[in-house]
């Protein structure tokens, strides 16, 4: 196009100058648009621009499906060109004509005058907020202050923020609801009272009012999820449940019935049986993906390995120096359990050892470049999604192999599920993803089983220097603390009826870890949150899945409840000790029982969260039962 002579000067050179230019001109263009030309300025005005709201409206008028709305007998689009020009709002004379002058327009000037009065109604709705949430703030601070019995400043740390706070409660909710659709009551009858109708409504306050109703239903519904939940319970007592089918027990913490949590030395050799035929199950799932592919060999080197490592330690895991591990196959195992009586809890106890187990950790060490003892990387190819273990397929096998035959149908895959529940509710302590422990905590069979010279390697590997500072029964029940999956051996603790090894999470309720506190937070420190939230997690599905849903033995939770109770209070006791002995310890020594308090510290926090999960389904479980 030819440009006249007269306009090049407001062109540019160069690019920067050209978007400058263009932009002012773009700009005054648009003030323009607003204020009108050198004739009009003052007078009438210009055409206007639409503002944002109605530009948006503008642009979704052409949109599917408001293309086709209409308002009245014009379209939405003819509509809002007539709301923005102004002849929509414009009076009109008795022959219908629009007079002269008279054209009201809804451009951007008039939504800027829009947010103004938004802005001006918003003031009486932020105070009504204000007073509302001060009065309740002040009256629960003074309830605080009369229930903590407050003296000093120093006092003011024991106030409870939650209970003072004005929000995230249902209470200051209604307070709000209340007080907004007072608000709206007192401000519609006004506007009807003095017949100014919808320019005086207080459309910010409307919308804070419907706001309130929200959030006060919201908590309705949080309150009616807990009724029904409530009514679940009902149910499973109706349906699966009679009153005369409670045992009645008289026990205390120290006299938890071990027995139900433990296993003979015939039942943990079954343990390692099906263990080991998971395994093989599982190998045998293994597909090579090219012919050079040696994932399959790998897997059955790992599991001669292991096979080899537990026969020869079992004598010493079982603590019976004459005992002989038999191994069977699928066929010879199912018709041994067949012999047996298998309606108690150690087969569903079995199980759960069993489904946890995961194969294909290491199961020695290697020298890593700084000299140093670590776990060997000989199996580290199975660790991935393509070779490693196949979790559901295994399970399945366990369904059907035993759970459905000697059991119930579906037992495996409700185990699997509780145990992913528990660790959800678990994660609050553990912010990264929970994975098994199994690939190093099951090194820890071996040391328990060889009990040798590899033994101090191995837990050197895991847990470092201070671990293979231990030696002896030190050691032992160091070492025992960490078992993420398989028994835990009992060392000979005189338990009743001959059991030999704890299963179901049994480490976190302070079995075989020590008697005394010291020796618990030991244990607890050296083993870390992660195998506490695991075994917390195991002894969790333990009570709710066989204890209480298979069994209904609420008195025997409850008593498991105070052992594991108990257990936390040996080892918040075993803080204080670790942290008298810190505050004179020497630099390095300080620096170690620091890492170990913290431990420690981590392991009790996991446990106190499985406290309160325990103690919540108990007592949900207890009200259903109850009525």
């Amino acid at each position: 196009m030819d440009v006249p002579e007269i306009s090049k000067a407001f062109i540019g050179e160069d690019v920067p100058t050209k978007i400058l230019y263009g932009t002012i001109t773009w700009f005054f263009h648009l003030v323009s648009d607003i204020a009108g030309s050198g004739s009009t300025a003052g007078k009438g005005g210009g055409t206007g621009i639409p503002g944002p709201i109605l530009g948006l409206a503008k642009e979704l008028a052409v949109l599917p499906p408001f293309n086709n709305l209409k308002v009245g007998d014009t379209s939405l689009s003819v509509f809002l060109s007539k709301l923005f020009n102004g002849t929509l709002l414009a009076k009109h004379d008795e022959a219908g004509k629009i007079i002269k002058d008279n054209a009201l327009k809804f451009d951007l000037r008039g939504e800027l005058g829009v947010g103004v009065e938004l802005g001006r109604q918003a003031i009486p709705v932020v105070a009504n907020e204000c007073i509302v949430r001060a009065f309740y703030f002040i009256r629960h601070l003074m309830a605080e202050l009369k229930a903590t019995s407050i003296s000093t400043f120093a006092d003011f740390g024991k106030i409870k923020l939650s209970n003072v706070v004005p929000a995230n409660n249902p209470t200051i909710a209604r307070m709000l609801t209340i007080a907004t659709g007072v608000f709206t009551t007192v401000d519609i009858c006004d506007a009807v009272v003095s017949q100014k109708y919808w320019v005086a409504v207080n459309y910010v306050g409307i919308g804070r009012f419907a706001l309130a109703i929200g959030e006060d239903v919201s908590w309705c519904l949080k309150k009616r999820d807990v009724i029904k939940l409530k009514e679940m319970y009902e149910n499973i007592k109706r349906n699966t449940y009679e009153a005369a089918d409670q045992r009645i027990y008289d026990r205390i913490a120290e006299d938890v019935d071990i027995e139900k949590f433990g296993l003979t030395e015939e039942q943990v050799e079954i343990l390692y049986n099906i263990e080991r035929l998971k395994t093989l199950y599982d190998i045998k799932q293994t597909k090579p993906i090219l012919k050079s592919d040696s994932t399959q060999q790998l897997k059955l080197e790992w599991i001669s390995e292991w096979k080899q490592y537990i026969a020869v330690g079992f004598p010493s895991f079982v603590s019976n120096p004459n005992a002989e591990l038999h191994w069977y196959s699928q066929p010879e195992l199912v018709a041994k359990l067949q012999t047996m009586d298998c309606s108690g809890t150690w087969l569903k106890l079995v199980l759960l050892e069993a489904m946890l187990f995961e194969p294909y950790y290491p199961l020695t060490t290697e020298k890593d470049k700084k000299g140093n003892d670590v776990p060997s990387t000989k199996y580290k190819s199975l660790h991935n999604i393509v070779n490693g273990y196949k979790q559901s397929e295994c399970d399945d096998y366990l369904e059907i192999v035993f759970a459905s035959k000697f059991i119930q149908a579906g037992l495996i895959k409700r185990y699997r599920k509780c145990y992913k529940e528990v660790k959800t509710e678990l994660s609050e302590v553990l912010k990264t993803a929970l994975v098994s422990l199994s690939v190093m905590a099951l090194i820890t069979v071996i040391v328990v089983a060889t009990a040798g010279a590899f033994a101090p390697s191995i837990a050197v590997a895991l847990v470092g220097t201070k671990f293979a500072g231990l030696s002896g029964a030190a050691l032992t029940s160091a070492c025992l603390a960490y078992l993420g999956g398989g028994a835990i051996a009992s060392m000979g603790a005189g338990m009743a009826g001959g059991t030999i090894a704890i299963v179901g999470g049994g480490a976190a309720l302070g079995i075989g870890l020590g008697a005394t506190a010291g020796g618990a937070v030991t244990a607890v420190s050296l083993s870390g949150k992660k195998n506490t939230i695991l075994q917390s997690a195991k002894l969790l599905v333990s009570i709710r899945e066989i204890f209480l849903n298979d069994e209904h033995d609420l008195a025997y939770s409850k008593t498991v409840h105070e052992q594991f109770v108990k257990h936390i209070a040996d080892i918040e006791k075993g803080l204080v000790e670790l942290n008298l002995k810190a505050d004179i310890a020497d630099k390095d020594e300080k620096k170690a029982l620091k890492a170990q308090i913290k431990n420690a510290e981590e392991s009790v926090h996991a446990m106190k969260i499985a406290r309160k999960s325990m103690v919540r389904f108990m007592s949900a479980f207890e009200a259903g039962m109850n009525a």
